[in-house]
């Protein structure tokens, strides 16, 4: 459709399953995009006020350890975007845990280590998946995620949340969303009041 577009990601192999996607796509367009293979935190080579949309989806977020590292990142997404930009994320919801088995007694034991654990966050998750025997990743609450947005340089023009599945949206949002939510999709641009220290933080 006409878009310049620029894919980040740490591993190489799903780089190049991208760039082969896209060559049996649409392969007159191979030359518009960007691949890139590097840290969602370190994403310094993003030139200020270039992106009219950034995209992070799945809950890759959620897959950078430490809230200062995935603040790092947004911060690097507000600096980019254009005025007029949007950035769209999704997460997982952590809430969702009261309605597993063992799920509460799961979310105590989590709360407390965070509390002992130095390293340890509350929403902080290792598990098998997919081959995989330790992935690391943090759940967000709804209101962590918005904290997160706000305090990197955003204002937030919608949430959704999204059903058990994250299928779709959630039916009657308004009842105990932050315990039947799957998961959520922010929608925010970059808040114009942010300081400039803030907007262009030191990249020392």
């Amino acid at each position: 459709r006409g878009w310049r577009t620029i894919g980040v990601d740490l591993s190489p192999a799903m780089l190049q399953e991208t760039a082969r996607k896209c060559d049996l796509g649409q392969p007159e367009n191979r030359s518009s995009m960007a691949l890139v293979h590097g840290n969602l935190a370190q994403l310094d080579f993003l030139t200020d006020h270039s992106l009219h949309l950034a995209t992070c989806l799945y809950s890759s977020i959620g897959m950078v350890q430490g809230r200062k590292h995935r603040c790092r990142v947004f911060e690097h997404v507000a600096r980019a975007l254009r005025p007029e930009g949007r950035f769209i994320v999704h997460v997982h919801n952590r809430g969702i845990w009261v309605r597993d088995p063992g799920g509460l007694l799961r979310m105590v034991r989590d709360r407390v280590r965070s509390l002992t654990d130095p390293v340890w966050e509350f929403g902080d998750r290792v598990y098998a998946y997919r081959g995989l025997p330790s992935m690391f990743l943090h759940i967000y609450s709804e209101q962590e995620l918005r904290n997160d947005l706000i305090r990197s340089g955003f204002r937030i023009e919608r949430v959704l949340p999204l059903n058990i599945t994250s299928s779709g949206p959630l039916s009657f949002p308004w009842w105990l969303r932050s315990f039947r939510a799957g998961g959520f999709f922010a929608i925010a641009s970059h808040d114009q009041r942010v300081p400039k220290a803030l907007e262009q933080p030191d990249r020392r």
